[in-house]
């Protein structure tokens, strides 16, 4: 379907035809159209910088909190006990378990909460043990720190993937699950 326009003011004048067919749009102008054509291209330009710059915004929601950046820490042929800074910071913790077994003291729920700056229920930090060697390390959980029996102990010449989970981040209520 064709429908002819005319457009007047500022002294300049203008016909063409607007040919529409579907869901697009065709504009034919003769004339001194150039000017309308610039201003009608710049308003579709305008809506789309701007859905560009929201959709932008949009991901910074996904970058996650803003902890450090994940670290590797080697605790060597020693026993750690893991305050609640390293253990928000560090995703792997690698034991020398070639000569004996070594344990690793987990932080209180409270500690492993206090550390992060936007925490969250159903949170989840991610964190991995190594023993690099023979024998095993255990983990001994801090307050309000529930290890499921599949991560307690993790075998010699292994790395265990573990998932803190945040069940309660209440003030003086703090609890979490390794699974």
């Amino acid at each position: 379907m064709k429908v002819k326009y005319r457009l007047s003011g500022n002294g300049i004048s203008q016909t063409g035809y607007i040919e529409v067919s579907g869901r697009i749009l065709n504009l034919q102008r003769y004339g001194k159209g150039e000017k309308l054509k610039k201003q009608f291209m710049w308003k579709y330009m305008a809506i789309f910088v701007a859905v560009l710059i929201l959709g932008g915004l949009s991901l910074t929601s996904c970058m996650g909190s803003n902890t450090p950046a994940p670290q590797y820490y080697d605790a060597g042929n020693n026993n750690l006990s893991v305050t609640g800074a390293q253990f928000d910071q560090y995703w792997l913790l690698r034991f020398d378990t070639s000569s004996s077994s070594h344990s690793m003291a987990l932080p209180s729920a409270a500690d492993i909460v206090a550390n992060l700056q936007s925490p969250y229920v159903g949170e989840v930090i991610n964190i991995a043990v190594a023993a690099d060697g023979a024998n095993t390390v255990n983990l001994i959980p801090g307050t309000n720190v529930t290890i499921k029996t599949s991560v307690s102990v993790v075998a010699g010449n292994t790395t265990v993937t573990m998932y803190c989970e945040l069940d309660n981040i209440t003030s003086g209520s703090e609890a979490v699950t390794l699974y």
